[in-house]
């Protein structure tokens, strides 16, 4: 007996048989991916061993090999290289100068210098114009009397007379006084015998 099917059941069991189909073909793709070995890579041998070797190809790679690097020498720098900011002139460079054009440039600043006017004389200090009218004396102190213009004055060692001079020394000769806006020392001649003494 044949049992007869509607086009609906047979459509229905076609779908099925095509993805059993596809499954199964999908399985199979499966394990042969994992079946496939993979091999380790090896690595590309260089150009210079992928060549065919020759004798003298084969020197000169030894040669190169063990180059000797001391033979070629160290490199020198020169320190003004490196710097950025050193001065740069643009002006020619002076010829050496020999032994007898550095004696003549001597004796040429020697004259130049012998040339320079000596400095100013300092002028001397104004005629004393101060009289002796006598001292007196008391004890170790002693006092000195001038007079000048009509104007009488008394003085001890180291005091200003008229603030423009100092009394240094007195005996029996001479008063030194000193003219203190030139700090020159200036003598006047006196006598003696005009001479007081206090008690």
């Amino acid at each position: 007996m044949s049992e007869s099917m509607d086009p609906a059941e047979k459509k229905r069991k076609t779908i099925i048989g095509a993805a059993l189909i596809v499954t199964l073909v999908a399985v199979v793709l499966v394990e042969d991916e994992a079946d496939i070995v993979t091999e380790p890579v090896q690595p590309v041998a260089s150009q210079k061993t992928a060549r065919p070797s020759t004798g003298r190809t084969d020197k000169q790679e030894i040669k190169n090999e063990y180059l000797n690097v001391a033979k070629l020498g160290q490199r020198t720098f020169d320190p003004q290289a490196g710097e950025l900011f050193a001065a740069t002139s643009w002006a020619p460079k002076r010829p050496p100068v020999n032994p007898q054009q550095q004696a003549i440039l001597e004796q040429q600043r020697a004259k130049a210098k012998s040339k320079t006017p000596p400095p100013a004389p300092t002028p001397p200090p104004p005629p004393l114009q101060f009289k002796y009218i006598g001292k007196a004396i008391a004890g170790n102190r002693i006092w000195v009397f001038l007079t000048q213009d009509n104007e009488n004055y008394i003085a001890r060692i180291g005091e200003k007379i008229d603030e423009q001079y100092r009394l240094d020394t007195i005996n029996d000769e001479s008063v030194t006084l000193t003219y203190l806006p030139l700090n020159a020392k200036q003598v006047l001649p006196i006598n003696d015998k005009q001479t007081g003494n206090f008690r």
